[in-house]
């Protein structure tokens, strides 16, 4: 019988802490898109086939957007990356927390996330890294409005 402080369920635990977090950080994305684009494309008169273009094209704008910011600014960002030692991100302070943006902490006091413990800081994934899984949240949304809902079909 495995106790519980075995390292193989600290390593799941640590595992499904990230997963949450990153599932708390696409939800919220995806939810706060799907809201604005569709009440833009109904004011604008293109219901909800319009509102499923847009977020069409916002899952693109966001993917770039987050390919851009993910791409290291140089060779030494790079191997400082893959050697594991803390340095600056695009925009980041040294020993500041990689997921500390305002959107994100405003995600963690929603429920049922509030009741979930972050990950540890060295484990998270980056925020640009959450907005590129946003950005296919978003793409996914589209589809599932064509597909499922049968919109503009």
């Amino acid at each position: 019988m495995a106790s519980y402080s075995s390292p193989r369920l600290a390593r799941i635990r640590v595992a499904a802490l990230v997963c949450a977090d990153t599932l708390a950080y696409v939800t919220g994305v995806v939810l706060v898109s799907t809201f604005f684009v569709t009440a833009i494309s109904l004011a604008v008169g293109g219901g909800f086939e319009g509102a499923k273009i847009g977020l069409f094209l916002l899952g693109f704008v966001l993917m770039a957007y987050a390919t851009i910011r993910l791409w290291p600014s140089s060779p030494e960002e790079l191997e400082r990356t893959q050697s594991g030692t803390v340095g600056t991100e695009a925009g980041r302070a040294i020993g500041a927390e990689p997921d500390q943006t305002t959107f994100q902490r405003l995600v963690r006091t929603l429920p049922p996330f509030r009741w979930i413990t972050p990950p540890p800081p060295m484990y998270t994934i980056s925020p640009p890294g959450k907005l590129f899984w946003s950005s296919v949240g978003v793409l996914l949304t589209s589809y599932l409005l064509e597909t499922v809902l049968g919109v503009g079909v």
